[in-house]
């Protein structure tokens, strides 16, 4: 992870637990190519994850309400929707961290991409720092040609 981590262009995107939303978006438009935004304590420990799609969701969510109160089928959802009506930091809307450690592979790297469903993951160091950020699409194409593999993604001779 270490020499793939410096070869890529996104960087993290820190915000405070007790940023709020606004400033939590602001950080996000300021950043558009950074798909999770990582939630870190005064000490840039990572405390959590906000993926910009639940961002949305949940700014959505307050600025029009009605557009969710329709698809409230059970008790279990209106209780999720007044969580995220009464929502108001980072901290609030924050997932548990999902990080990789620079000795962990690229393969780490995707495995835990897929299986949390996340656009990109932090890197964090032993103490939990947040050092860097892993996006999807950068890493897979610096792995597509590390690996060599990028006349995979080219037309085929014959198709001139």
């Amino acid at each position: 992870m270490r020499d793939v981590d410096r070869q890529l262009a996104t960087g993290p995107v820190k915000v405070l637990g007790c940023d709020a939303l606004r400033e939590v978006a602001k950080a996000s438009v300021a950043h558009p190519e950074c798909g999770v935004l990582c939630v870190v304590d005064q000490e840039d420990r990572l405390l959590g994850l906000i993926p910009v799609t639940q961002l949305v969701q949940d700014i959505f969510v307050k600025i029009v309400p009605e557009e969710f109160l329709s698809h409230i089928g059970d008790a279990a959802q209106a209780l999720e929707y007044a969580e995220r009506l009464g929502a108001r930091t980072a901290a609030d809307i924050m997932i548990k961290p999902v990080s990789v450690h620079p000795d962990e592979t690229v393969r780490d790297a995707f495995r835990k991409l897929h299986e949390f469903e996340l656009a990109g993951v932090p890197v964090v160091d032993a103490d939990g720092h947040v050092t860097g950020y892993l996006d999807e699409l950068e890493l897979l194409m610096a792995w597509v040609e590390v690996s060599g593999r990028w006349r995979l993604l080219e037309p085929h001779a014959d198709q001139g």
